[in-house]
């Protein structure tokens, strides 16, 4: 029958247990623990953690190395049909002679807009760069809070029970002074 936990080889089950074995022993022999205070640890409701470790973390560190490498190619450029005959071979010629002049007429125009692109790329990257940080910090803010909640009600549940004391107290204080006769 295999056991009900089981843990790599390489760990020393037997120590661990050994190991935390001895420390609730030093601290029950300096008076940190009472024996009470253990079957109440023992007793104790086992309340659910929250999750949070399963929120994946889609980004990288803050640095972000390799950032352009992951980015996705661009598109294939288009083919053309490859047709054929007098009318192409007419335009291609009308093309070429005019193509100096074309370039010489959209120049203006490609240098400032390549100039716009380049602000433009250089405002996108530091954009997604600061949506990268403020991602990290709201995923950080997520795990603390939860945490913070997971600790909210493990304090609730201690108060709960020490209440059940005082109150089991008070009923014990009150039962003895009935007991006892008028002093």
């Amino acid at each position: 029958m295999e056991p009900f936990i089981q843990a790599a080889p390489e760990i020393d089950v037997n120590a661990i247990m050994a190991a935390i074995e001895k420390q609730i022993q030093e601290r029950k022999d300096s008076g940190l623990l009472k024996q009470s205070d253990i079957d109440e640890i023992v007793d104790m409701e086992l309340q659910p953690l929250p999750d949070f470790q399963d929120i994946p973390n889609v980004y990288e560190p803050v640095l972000y190395p390799g950032f352009e490498a992951n980015v996705a190619p661009a598109p294939p450029a288009e083919e053309s049909f490859g047709e054929k005959g007098p009318a192409k071979a007419a335009l291609k010629a009308l093309r070429r002679l005019l193509e100096p002049w074309r370039r010489f007429m959209n120049r203006p125009v490609y240098l400032e807009l390549k100039n716009e692109a380049a602000g433009l790329r250089r405002i996108a990257v530091q954009s997604s760069e600061y949506v990268r940080l403020l991602h990290n910090a709201l995923h950080n803010l997520v795990v603390e809070s939860t945490k913070m909640k997971t600790d909210e009600e493990m304090l609730k549940t201690r108060l709960r029970v020490l209440e059940d004391r005082v109150e089991f107290l008070e009923n014990r204080q009150r039962a003895l002074e009935r007991r006892l006769p008028g002093e």
